[in-house]
């Protein structure tokens, strides 16, 4: 008989690998937020049993399996895990701008940044809309916020979970491309491209299929 030793690795140790330093409380708490926003509702028909009935007989679309179902969930909570450790609390965003907290708070209510609600409502600030100053030198880049952020975070329509936003903001998108390379709205504004193409589509996050 063999006998094999698993080494579990801990979602705290992951984060921590790809450079994301963070308590399990703090993670846990952000988790938690996230995991308690509430969704948008989908929009869509009510259908009748025997429409309902007709279309699983004849649509060639299969019910999923619990495997399917399972890795649905097991990459939700991933992403939902992923952006919990990438948040930074006020006086993290304060520090990584150079500016004191309370200009944080001030930028927050002038719509200049991007926070959603974490533990005990507590403002978190993911990490996609802070960028190095395009042409600093390594050694002395300043990190500033992704240029005309403010126009792109009025866009976004209220209720957008943070997961749907990053996930927005840092995939490439065909209708964002530059010589034939698709770029992510994120790329896109710290290219220097016109804001008003992003402002475009973020306006329909949520109904991007």
């Amino acid at each position: 008989m063999y006998c094999y030793s698993v080494r579990m690795t801990t979602v705290v140790a992951v984060l921590r690998r790809h450079g994301y330093a963070m308590s399990e409380q703090t993670l846990a708490a952000h988790l938690d937020a996230l995991l308690s926003a509430p969704q948008q509702d989908n929009v869509g028909i009510d259908m009748s049993a025997t429409d309902a009935a007709y279309l699983a007989q004849y649509s060639g679309v299969q019910d999923a399996s619990d495997a399917d179902l399972a890795a649905l969930d097991a990459r939700s909570a991933g992403r939902a895990a992923a952006e919990a450790g990438r948040g930074l609390s006020r006086n993290d965003a304060a520090a990584l701008l150079d500016v004191d907290p309370s200009r944080v708070s001030h930028q927050i209510t002038s719509g200049r940044l991007y926070s959603y609600p974490g533990s005990h409502g507590r403002p978190v600030f993911p990490d996609w809309q802070f960028t190095t100053r395009t042409g600093a030198p390594d050694s002395s880049a300043k990190v500033v916020v992704l240029p005309h952020l403010a126009a792109v975070i009025a866009a976004i329509p209220a209720g957008s979970h943070p997961v749907a936003v990053r996930t927005f903001m840092t995939t490439p998108n065909k209708d964002l491309a530059v010589q034939g390379t698709a770029l992510s709205p994120r790329e896109w504004l710290r290219g220097g491209g016109d804001p008003a193409d992003v402002v475009g589509l973020a306006v329909t996050l949520g109904e991007q299929v």
